[in-house]
């Protein structure tokens, strides 16, 4: 088939034309994400389900109590280097805060917490607001996900468990309150800062039905939202088993151990955080292990 000179100036024309804005648009992509690299470097850590009114388990009985065992996860946060030490703490759920109550003035840093499907009441989460004393508001309002943004970088906090205590996570439910968690989450995840998501139940990354994730639509639609929006980093706790890292899409993605027990008789601890304009470094920090 022959092509008119007059339409073959015409494809070619369109076709720079094309390539101009692809250009276009993949420089302000990578403006985009240089401008979302924090500005300067700070460290926080990440511990999940230290199930505090839980006694002493099989295998790590010397370790104590779920208070005991948290407890021992802030004394070695705090006998790291100056350099190092965290300025705050992400606490994944099921923390059982009513063993803390009389604990609640003896922090050491800033604790940032979501619930767990442990915390599946409001009672229970208004304990959690009692214990922690920070977080858990937006607009002057009490709310059971909510953000923050330390030195550049904005800190999500979601609330991905319903009531009755399910195994299986949701965005949407009669006890997260206030209603409209989906449309403030594609708000949140895009704003201008670097994000840092942590919420109790990872989803799951293939979007199937499976026990112990989000719920196999909430995965599909979350997992959707995170690649089109890249946030830095996201951590999950729940799944009481050995750490994780995989990835969506683009962002790093952490399933964290608990520090109470786990399953496989994995090691205890929480993860150090490292932020930098070059980029997060993650290291696992230890607390226990089981008896062999």
């Amino acid at each position: 088939m022959r092509i008119a000179r007059r339409d073959f100036i015409g494809q070619t024309v369109a076709a720079a034309a094309a390539a101009t804005v692809a250009s276009r648009a993949a420089a302000v992509d990578t403006s985009e994400r240089a401008a979302r690299s924090p500005a300067e470097s700070f460290s926080f850590c990440v511990l999940a389900d230290p199930h505090c009114d839980e006694p002493a388990k099989e295998g790590i009985e010397a370790l104590g109590d779920g208070v005991a065992k948290l407890m021992r996860c802030l004394e070695q946060m705090q006998q790291l280097d100056l350099a190092e030490r965290p300025e705050f703490l992400l606490l994944a759920g099921d923390v059982h805060p009513w063993a803390l109550l009389e604990h609640e003035a003896q922090w050491p840093i800033p604790i940032y917490a979501v619930a767990g499907n442990h915390e599946s009441s409001r009672e229970k989460r208004d304990q959690l607001r009692q214990v922690f004393g920070r977080g858990f508001e937006r607009d002057g309002q009490e709310s059971d996900y909510y953000s923050f943004v330390h030195k550049g970088v904005r800190f999500v906090a979601a609330c991905d468990v319903g009531s009755g205590g399910d195994h299986v996570g949701h965005w949407c439910s009669e006890l997260i309150a206030p209603a409209g968690q989906c449309e403030w989450l594609e708000q949140e995840l895009a704003q201008p800062e670097p994000v840092i998501l942590f919420a109790h139940i990872p989803p799951e990354r293939d979007g199937a039905d499976r026990n112990m994730y989000l719920s196999r639509n909430d995965s599909r639609w979350f997992c959707d939202l995170v690649t089109r929006h890249t946030p830095q980093a996201m951590f999950f706790g729940h799944l009481h088993r050995a750490t994780e890292e995989y990835r969506i899409g683009a962002t790093r993605c952490f399933n964290v151990s608990s520090c109470c027990w786990n399953a496989g008789r994995a090691p205890l601890g929480f993860l150090h955080v490292r932020v930098t304009p070059a980029g997060l470094h993650v290291r696992e920090m230890e607390t226990g292990r089981y008896s062999s």
